[in-house]
């Protein structure tokens, strides 16, 4: 089991977890309001999945059935797509009833990166589901 309550990098309801790589200056902060969620909350990439890339983070919200996808970037957001997938992949056997969520955290958004086919056709796929965001996605759990 990938996903255990053992392995993970938080309490289960820690008011803030934070999503970021040493020396790094892009991170995710998840608000869980009141501590009413029951989180878990794991490095993926590096982590618990060695010799294959796939997104740096995976935060879980037990309550309300809810997988959050993180990638950390530079500024290659194509690569953080497949990336993304890929952490999904690996983790949906084990969260089947959950629905997936993605955030992109880089130093820079260029435009063009926005702007090429395939992060649109990604968007289009994710259906309000996708974040992107330069240094700093914060935001409260529902």
């Amino acid at each position: 089991m990938l996903l255990s309550r053992e392995k993970s990098l938080c309490e289960k309801n820690q008011a803030i977890v934070v999503s970021r790589d040493k020396g790094a200056q892009v991170e995710h902060r998840a608000t869980n309001p009141k501590r009413q969620f029951d989180l878990r909350h794991y490095r993926l990439d590096g982590g618990l999945i060695q010799q294959e890339k796939c997104c740096d983070y995976i935060l879980i919200n037990d309550s309300r059935k809810k997988a959050y996808l993180i990638e950390l970037k530079g500024g290659n957001i194509d690569e953080a797509i497949g990336q993304l997938e890929a952490g999904e992949q690996k983790c949906r056997p084990e969260l089947k009833e959950y629905s997936f969520f993605y955030r992109i955290v880089c130093s820079k958004a260029r435009t063009h990166k926005i702007q090429s086919s395939k992060f649109r056709k990604f968007k289009e796929k994710c259906a309000g589901r996708l974040e992107l965001k330069e240094g700093c996605l914060s935001e409260t759990l529902d």
